[in-house]
C-alpha cells in the first residue's frame, strides 16, 4: 500500500513539474512571437485595424479606462503590498514583490533593446490619453505587471475569483490600447513577460524573509 502511495506521489510530482515547464515554454514562445510580429517600421494591417477599433471608443468611457489602467501601475502594486503586509500574508508579499520586480525589469530591458515606438508615432491621428507615458512602446509594462500580480494573487484566493482575475488582466491590456499608448503587439509582449515570470515563480522557492524574522523574534 505504501509503495502505491509513493508511486502515485512521484507520478503526480512529475506531472506538476511538466506542467510548470510548459508554462515557461508558453510564456517564452509567446514573447518571441510578439517580437517577430512587431518587426518593421510600421504596424501590421490587422494590428492597425484592431487598434483603431479600440482607441478612444466610445470617448465617454475614457475616465473609466483611465482608472482601470492604474491597476497595472506601480501605485496599485504598492497598495497590494501594503495590504498583504497588514494582513501578514508574508508568503504572498514575497512572491508579489519578487515577481513584479522581475516583470518591471524585464519589460524595461526589452524596451531598451527593442525600442518599438508608440502608436502616436505610427499613426498621425492618435494622441496619448494617459498622463504617465515614457519610453518605447514594446512591451507594455502595465500589462506585464498586472499579469504577474493577478496570477500570483489567484493562488491565494478562492477559485471563484479566477475569471475576475483574468478579466482584470484583459481590461488593463484593453485600456492601454483604448488610451492610445500601446499597440496590440505591445500588450501581447507585456502579457508574455508577466506570464513567463509567473511560470518562473512556480519553479522557484522564494524565501519568506519577513515570516522568518517574525519567528526569530518570537
Amino acid at each position: 500500500m505504501a509503495g502505491r502511495v509513493n508511486r502515485y506521489r512521484r507520478g503526480r510530482s512529475a506531472t506538476l513539474s511538466s506542467r510548470k515547464t510548459w508554462h515557461l515554454y508558453f510564456g517564452g514562445l509567446l514573447f518571441v512571437l510578439a517580437v517577430v510580429l512587431s518587426r518593421g517600421s510600421a504596424m501590421q494591417n490587422w494590428e492597425v485595424s484592431l487598434f483603431e477599433f479600440v482607441y478612444n471608443r466610445p470617448e465617454y468611457l475614457r475616465p473609466l479606462f483611465f482608472v482601470i489602467t492604474q491597476l497595472g501601475s506601480i501605485h496599485a502594486l504598492g497598495v497590494v503590498l501594503i495590504i498583504l503586509l497588514i494582513r501578514q500574508r508574508y508568503d504572498a508579499f514575497s512572491k508579489v514583490l519578487f515577481g513584479s520586480t522581475m516583470a518591471y525589469l524585464l519589460s524595461g530591458f526589452a524596451k531598451d533593446i527593442w525600442g518599438r515606438v508608440r502608436p502616436h508615432e505610427f499613426l498621425g491621428n492618435v494622441v496619448n490619453l494617459d498622463y504617465e507615458v515614457r519610453g518605447p512602446g514594446f512591451p507594455s509594462g502595465h500589462t506585464a505587471l498586472v499579469t504577474v500580480l493577478v496570477l500570483v494573487l489567484l493562488n491565494y484566493l478562492p477559485s471563484k475569483f479566477r475569471y475576475v482575475g483574468f478579466a482584470v488582466i484583459a481590461l488593463v491590456g484593453y485600456s492601454r490600447m483604448f488610451l492610445g499608448v500601446h499597440a496590440p503587439l505591445d500588450v501581447l509582449g507585456g502579457f508574455a513577460i508577466g506570464y513567463f515570470v509567473y511560470a518562473l515563480l512556480l519553479h522557484l522557492r522564494i524565501a519568506n524573509f519577513l515570516s522568518g524574522a517574525k519567528d526569530r523574534k518570537n
